[in-house]
């Protein structure tokens, strides 16, 4: 094989791996997204104005999501250094759900209610893995394990070709932080020199892991990065904060993994829930008109904004911006569902499906 081969083929496979990486952020959002707005902000705990009931736990679910919004936007930015296409919007790449993550190898995500079962469940996608070697080698089963082979593929890719033959990706389409609606932490820019930019792509999936199981991938739970405001408090990973809402307490950020939390209380009330069915279905809505004009409505938002994530990251990164507002209206439009009891008896009410509509199918 000629060396330009050669080149491509290891492109084109860390092209797959990085989409595949999309693919895998993009996956959880839904997940998380369901169970955070199934949660009533009301319940038995009373507290003091202006807290709300269960305003915590709220909150820790959605830095987690905004948090995998950044994710995707650093994948992105990634794959555009070195000359690949992110893809958003393709529907047979896109997940349905229940699904096995990491094409089947890692754990199983389901659209459900907020619960302790399904907090678990978040809980053990953001697990570390206990040993690196089998993910170096392409046998990964949890998100660590896939970043760390990812990141090793790139490594090798610059050690063979060099940094100036693997990233040659148009610097104008990387994301920044002027573009991004500042959710979530800060954007690596994969721009400079080739060695600048090889650098960059590296913190670009460090960050990713350091957010999502710990800086030492099991190890503290702090993050490195800072929490916005006055008191300047390390964060936590992902794995950690859903640990806290189990434990119904913070953690703080030298806490380690084999202890449990030592900070404040964090108050959950577990009754206070939407009773959503498991993993809803279009198929649940054919006998009620009402409930399925209301999923359609939240599909085609929902694919508004995968387009719009698209057309960001290849086209214009102007789109990014003009998406907050699609975000706010599938946040209403899953809470409206969510409020309609289902036809059929069982007390349960209707839910997002999360499906992609194409173009033409949108009302």
């Amino acid at each position: 094989m000629s060396s330009k081969k050669k080149l491509d083929a290891a492109r084109k496979n860390l092209c797959k791996h990085l989409q595949d990486a999309l693919m895998l952020e993009l996956s959880t959002i839904p997940p998380y997204a369901t169970a955070c707005y199934s949660i009533l902000e009301q319940g038995q705990y009373d507290r003091s104005e202006p807290t709300i009931v269960n305003a915590e736990p709220i909150e820790v679910i959605r830095q987690v999501m905004v948090e995998e919004m950044l994710h995707m936007v650093l994948a992105a930015n990634v794959m555009n250094a070195i000359g690949g296409t992110p893809q958003l919007n393709n529907p047979n790449l896109l997940p349905k759900y229940p699904t096995e993550l990491l094409n089947g190898a890692g754990p199983e995500v389901r659209l459900r209610k907020f619960s302790p079962k399904q907090v678990k469940s978040f809980r053990k996608i953001e697990t570390a893995p206990k040993d690196l070697r089998k993910a170096l080698r392409g046998h990964y089963s949890t998100i660590g394990g896939f970043y760390a082979y990812v990141r090793k593929l790139l490594e090798e890719a610059c050690k063979e070709f060099g940094d100036k033959e693997i990233f040659i990706g148009d610097p104008a389409r990387q994301i920044s932080n002027d573009d991004y609606f500042g959710a979530g932490g800060e954007v690596v820019e994969i721009t400079g020199t080739p060695a600048q930019r090889r650098k960059a792509a590296f913190d670009a999936i460090q960050k990713i892991m350091e957010e999502g199981e710990g800086a030492n991938l099991g190890g503290k739970a702090g993050d490195g990065d800072t929490i916005p405001g006055p008191a300047g408090h390390e964060d936590v990973a992902h794995y950690f904060k859903f640990n806290e809402i189990l434990h119904s307490r913070y953690y703080r950020a030298e806490d380690l993994v084999t202890d449990p939390p030592t900070g404040g209380d964090l108050i959950v009330d577990w009754s206070a829930v939407s009773p959503m069915k498991d993993d809803p279905s279009e198929e649940n809505y054919k006998s009620a008109p009402e409930i399925a004009a209301i999923s359609a409505e939240f599909n085609a938002a929902w694919s508004g904004l995968l387009d719009g994530l698209h057309i960001a990251f290849n086209e214009d990164k102007s789109a990014l911006r003009d998406l907050v507002p699609t975000m706010y209206s599938i946040k209403s439009l899953a809470q409206k569902l969510m409020r309609i009891p289902l036809p059929d008896g069982s007390g349960e009410t209707a839910g997002p499906t999360w499906t992609y509509l194409a173009p033409k199918k949108r009302g």
